[in-house]
């Protein structure tokens, strides 16, 4: 951290962006890590967190499934639907 720092400014702000909007510095760093580990010592069940659903999860792309004499009803209307159009012509 300290090191490319020295080197080029733009790729350090870029890499560690989420530690200079923190406050955290690579003095600063090995305190984080410790402090994150103490209280992984003293509470070590994991914490329920919420988990966002993804973008195939969400129920605007998920349809709900249909029984067998649902889909049988379907491709029927779709068949009668064809042929409508089919005779109109």
């Amino acid at each position: 951290m300290d090191a490319l720092e020295e080197d080029d400014e733009e790729k350090y702000k870029r890499q560690f962006s989420k530690y200079i909007d923190d406050d955290v510095s690579s003095q600063t760093l090995e305190d984080v890590y410790r402090k994150a580990h103490d209280a992984i010592r003293a509470d070590p069940s994991p914490s329920l967190t919420v988990k966002k659903p993804s973008y195939n999860e969400t129920k605007k792309y998920k349809m709900a499934k249909l029984s067998k004499e649902e889909r049988k009803a379907r491709v029927q209307e779709k068949l009668k639907k064809i042929q409508e159009e089919r005779m109109a012509e």
